[in-house]
């Protein structure tokens, strides 16, 4: 019988300490398992969050802040400019503007309420050149008459005029091209309903028919009570060739948000206005890598205990053999077979419990990353629930943060299952490496003495 089986032999000596031994080897090899399948989907998520959440930067120009405030809409070279900026991978380009009661055939859909008919000041000449105290107090009834406007967005994508993290649905008709310049455009369904447009239908704006393409809806009163068109059609129509008056910079990476940041604000100066998400990106990862270096620690707490329990195991053997080995080298057997010998026996173990760790690993991994992702989530929401960043699309991009964490889910590679298997083997190595050098050391005529 060559060594190799007598060791594979040897492993079974004992049934009750042999099954404890895997038991225990068993219980570690499948957390070291579960924790490198947490981490590798961890990783996988963290590589995700940095190339899609986190990565918008909004450029206004300065002072533009919706239809209040003043400043100067940005340029086709200045869009150019910001297209042309190392690290965007895309950009949206919206032109903002408002239809009064001479520029259009349709009845508003807006109701002033108070909030409304307080501003009405500002659009009476006879208010507006008042500069009494009592002005803004006039009552309603001696205001001159005031319709309100409706906003018309001019975008390359439609999609990014929803706001607070809503979505734009297209409830019935189809969507429009954002890059085309046809005379089209999509109708909040409020503003529909009021003025009994239908897809096909069409309406006055600036002096030209426009046909409705679809209806939209967004869930905000104010954005399903206004109108979304290509932007080459409403800079054409407002006489405002290639002017824009809010842009969202898509970044290929949160890694290079602060460098865009940077460069845009060396470009422009005092311009523009330039925010980001990289504060609540940054969050966001930093959620995510909590979470990798934990299962981390643990495969690393995992494979000490491990190679701990085959080394204990192996020396309890080694002792209690001594009388064996004293005898298989006195007839001759060198210390490198009798090594060999039980190096098969400590790997014979290991790959027992590695086979049933393994299957243990495989059914609970999935439930430690969703354990460990929960524990996360719990200490991150109220973070990036409470950090409300400016310029549309942002709420979306928090919402996505938001979700990054629940998004992560389980699945064992190649690589990680190689990964367990090298370090099943690493256990066995390091766990048989102290009792080889014992054996080493034992003299047949000492121990033959002693016995």
């Amino acid at each position: 019988m060559n060594v190799i089986s007598r060791g594979v032999k040897n492993s079974m000596r004992s049934p009750l300490r042999s099954g404890a031994i895997v038991l225990m080897l068993a219980i570690s090899i499948g957390l070291i398992l579960s924790m490198l399948v947490a981490r590798s989907s961890v990783n996988a998520k963290i590589a995700d969050v940095k190339s899609s959440a986190g990565t918008l930067v909004t450029i206004n120009p300065a002072g533009i802040n919706g239809f209040a405030g003043g400043g100067t809409p940005f340029t086709s070279d200045q869009l150019a400019t910001i297209k042309a900026t190392p690290h965007i991978s895309s950009t949206t380009a919206t032109l903002s503007d408002q239809l009064g009661s001479t520029d259009t055939n349709l009845t508003s859909s807006l109701e002033l309420g108070s909030f409304g008919e307080r501003q009405q000041r500002f659009d009476s000449p006879a208010a507006s050149s008042s500069t009494s105290p009592t002005a803004d107090s006039t009552s309603a009834a001696t205001r001159p008459a005031f319709t309100p406007r409706t906003a018309v967005t001019g975008t390359t994508n439609p999609d990014s005029v929803a706001t607070n993290g809503g979505s734009l649905t297209i409830s019935s008709g189809s969507t429009i091209n954002g890059s085309g310049s046809d005379l089209v455009a999509l109708v909040g369904t409020t503003l529909a309903t009021k003025n009994s447009l239908t897809p096909g239908s069409t309406f006055t704006a600036y002096g030209k028919t426009i046909t409705v393409s679809g209806i939209f809806t967004t869930g905000n009163t104010f954005q399903d009570s206004g109108i979304i068109m290509p932007l080459a059609t409403l800079q054409t129509l407002t006489s405002q060739p290639g002017d824009v008056t809010h842009v969202i910079a898509k970044v290929d990476s949160s890694d290079n948000v602060n460098a865009v940041v940077s460069a845009l604000k060396t470009s422009f100066g005092d311009k523009a206005d330039i925010t980001s998400e990289a504060e609540q990106a940054a969050t966001s990862v930093a959620s995510l890598s909590n979470i990798a270096n934990l299962a981390l620690a643990g495969v690393i707490g995992a494979t000490i205990a491990g190679a701990v329990i085959v080394l204990l195991a192996m020396v309890m053997i080694v002792r209690e053999r001594r009388r064996e080995i004293g005898v298989i080298k006195a007839i001759g057997g060198t210390s490198q077979k009798v090594v060999a010998q039980f190096v098969a026996e400590a790997l014979t173990l290991t790959i027992i419990g590695a086979i049933v760790g393994l299957g243990l690993g495989v059914l609970v991994s999935g439930p430690m990353t969703s354990s460990l992702v929960t524990s996360s989530q719990s200490s991150t929401t109220a973070t990036t629930g409470t950090n409300r960043g400016p310029g549309r699309a942002f709420e979306r991009g928090l919402g996505q943060i938001g979700t990054n964490l629940t998004q992560v889910t389980s699945s064992i590679t190649p690589q990680v299952f190689a990964s367990a298997i090298g370090i099943t083997l690493l256990i066995a190595i390091i766990g048989s490496a102290v009792p080889a050098w014992f054996i080493s050391r034992i003299r047949p005529a000492e121990v033959l003495r002693s016995e």
